[in-house]
């Protein structure tokens, strides 16, 4: 009995795992150019990579639009480094 609730468990870790693995690929990431038209309606997410030096880094943003879909948005920032310089 034990054996196959452990089984049980196992399973349903595998299957949810892949289920937000598959939202998490599901978006289609684009690139952000002047004007483009967004529709934000709620952020999930903005993932900015650690930089050592002050440069351009690509920042991505996840977000909800006032339909209710995930979508990503990849735009430029300076790194935080570049803030506490003076």
């Amino acid at each position: 009995m034990e054996t196959r609730t452990l089984f049980a468990t196992a399973l349903t870790a595998l299957s949810l795992s892949a289920s937000f693995g598959a939202f998490a690929q599901s978006t289609d990431t684009t690139q952000y150019r002047y004007g483009l038209d967004l529709d934000i309606a709620q952020v999930i997410s903005i993932e900015v990579p650690n930089s050592p030096q002050c440069e351009v880094v690509t920042a991505k943003m996840t977000y909800r639009n006032s339909a209710g879909e995930v979508e990503a948005l990849n735009y430029e920032q300076l790194s935080s480094v570049c803030a506490n310089q003076n």
